[in-house]
């Protein structure tokens, strides 16, 4: 399956949409601003809520919760804050993240095996998924992931 996300971070995202190879809406990523702490809310393109990415910490290494039927279902956390080749722990699934600061490309895999490939551009990333990867869970740990890549936070850069 593949993706679309327009821009590069979560900062000033009111909503957001993610949209298919057809460029339809499947997804929108929502700043939730009633939530206690920093949360981005998943939804179909049906409204109906999906999932939540929930930012934990405020300064220093920021890691992110990705829930998902109200359940954690990964915890995204940047090893080092200052390495060229930054290093990404995605506990939960156990997903290994493989790119750099200077890279376009980063692949996410399971025991060898690709589960996602995103293409990182400045207006418009592709992420294509693997068809037995849940692709909520993928998209809001990708894009933590960015998040964290480009230093911003979900509410923006006051919070980090």
């Amino acid at each position: 399956m593949k993706l679309f996300i327009n821009g590069k971070m979560f900062d000033n995202l009111d909503k957001m949409a993610v949209t298919g190879e057809n460029d339809e809406a499947l997804y929108y990523l929502e700043r939730n601003t009633s939530a206690e702490g920093h949360m981005v809310t998943v939804t179909g393109a049906d409204g109906k809520k999906l999932g939540d990415i929930e930012q934990r910490g405020a300064m220093g290494l920021v890691s992110f919760a990705v829930l998902r039927n109200g359940a954690e279902a990964a915890v995204v956390e940047r090893k080092s804050k200052f390495s060229i080749q930054p290093n990404f722990v995605v506990k939960g699934p156990d997903w290994n993240v493989a790119g750099s600061v200077f890279s376009t490309k980063y692949k996410v895999t399971k025991s060898g095996k690709n589960v996602a490939i995103l293409k990182v551009a400045l207006l418009k990333s592709e992420l294509d998924i693997a068809d037995d990867a849940d692709p909520v869970v993928v998209l809001a740990v990708v894009m933590a992931i960015r998040n964290m890549l480009f230093r911003a936070s979900i509410v923006g850069a006051a919070a980090t």
